[in-house]
């Protein structure tokens, strides 16, 4: 499983009890990176890092059809990553825009997981980090490509 890690260092914390946000698919995964960024103003890095299947890990979320109402999926035991019901990546992966689909039992909001968090059990290995990024350079090379001037 692929996970997103949200830090203000080059360097990313990935020791017992961090955070990650899990990526189940990159269509919802997208959507719920630019919700934390939105939120965590002290962000500057972006890493992505690949969770073993063996490694323990507990997911945390709020889900549900309403607004108003969600079932909150806060667990304290740590398992291996396989080891978790199938229900909950399943949760997190449903599009943030699911109300749009052809189901009356669904409220407007659809149903939407709320700040996805995957903890880590304990210390995640250098292997396992796939690249780390200053989105905020990727910002501003991104505005250059658009027909932006350089100062040269």
């Amino acid at each position: 499983m692929l996970a997103v890690k949200l830090h203000g260092h080059p360097k990313p914390p990935l020791g017992r009890g961090a955070f990650l946000i899990p990526i189940i698919d990159w269509k919802s995964g997208r959507v719920q990176v630019r919700t934390w960024l939105r939120w965590y103003k002290r962000a500057r890095y972006l890493t992505l890092v690949r969770i073993p299947a063996d490694h323990p890990v507990r997911f945390c979320f709020t889900y549900g059809p309403s607004n108003f109402i969600k079932q909150v999926v806060w667990p304290a035991e740590y398992m291996p990553l396989r080891e978790w019901p199938r229900e909950y990546p399943q949760a997190i992966a449903t599009w943030w825009d699911a109300w749009r689909l052809p189901r009356p039992d669904v409220e407007l909001g659809g149903l939407m997981v709320y700040e996805p968090r995957l903890f880590l059990g304990r210390k995640l290995p250098e292997s396992c980090v796939k690249w780390t990024k200053d989105f905020r350079l990727l910002y501003q090379s991104r505005g250059r490509s658009r027909g932006g001037q350089d100062p040269d």
